[in-house]
Parts: structure tokens; sequence; C-alpha cells
């Protein structure tokens, strides 16, 4: 009897990265036409790397080359609001670098970044934030 193959995924893995500052800051960013944020990730592709994925997201996104892609230190699942889009496996990286913030180039996707602190994530009404994205930084605050 042969397996049973269906083509609809089950599940996509997106993949982001936590970046602080040496003040402790994440570096969070505004999605074009959107106007919520975000962390620097995304989806990975079809038999990519896990971190070559995330690697490969953090450029694309940020410009920024030279990032440590640390431990995963949060993981959640998101499912969507339109019909027939498969549930979202979330991975959050805690990630460094010494490269400077100021030398982010954005790509199409995002409009603004900012570092966000503790008090900045508390602000819901200022900030719109993905629930599982908001659960990660809040653990990423608890971290030393």
């Amino acid at each position: 009897m042969a397996p049973f193959v269906n083509d609809a995924a089950l599940f996509t893995v997106s993949q982001k990265a936590i970046l602080k500052d040496k003040k402790g800051r994440i570096l969070m960013m505004e999605k074009s036409g959107k106007g919520h944020w975000d962390l620097p990730g995304g989806k990975l592709d079809d038999g990519e790397d896990m971190r070559e994925g995330i690697a490969r997201e953090i450029v694309e996104e940020t410009g920024l080359e030279k990032v440590e892609i640390g431990p995963i230190i949060y993981a959640g699942r998101r499912g969507f609001e339109e019909a027939g889009k498969p549930e979202r496996v979330m991975l959050f990286y805690a990630c460094d670098t010494e490269q400077k913030f100021e030398k982010i180039k954005l790509s199409d996707e995002h409009n603004n970044w900012r570092l966000f602190d503790a008090e900045d994530l508390k602000n819901e009404k200022k900030y719109e934030i993905n629930p599982i994205v908001r659960a990660a930084l809040n653990v990423a605050f608890k971290l030393k």
C-alpha cells in the first residue's frame, strides 16, 4: 500500500531574530502597509538549513551581515485568520551583533525600525505586536 501524500502543508516554519543592543533593547521593525511591529526574520524555505535561513532573513531585512545566531529561546504557533492557510510554527533565536544598528538597511517589507525596551512592550495601544512575538519578547527581556 502506498503512503498517503498530501500536497497541502500542515504548517510552515517562521524564524525570528531577537537582536539586543548593549543596553538590552531589542530591534523591532514596522511592517510596510500593516502598521504592526515585528522582529527580523521570516519563513524557512523548503529544504533550507535552519541557521542559514535565519541568517539569510536577517541580511535581507536589515543588511546586518555579522550576526551571531544563538539558541532558540522561545517557540510558539500561530493560526492564520485567512481560510486555507496553514498554521505557522514560530522559532525565536537570541542573536548578537557587534555591528551598529545605525547601519541597518531596511527591505521593502519594513518602513521603520527602532529599539524597544520593556516599557515599550507594555504599551499595547501604541505598538501593535502579534501575541506570539510579544510572548517571545517577554521571555527575552527576562534573560540576562
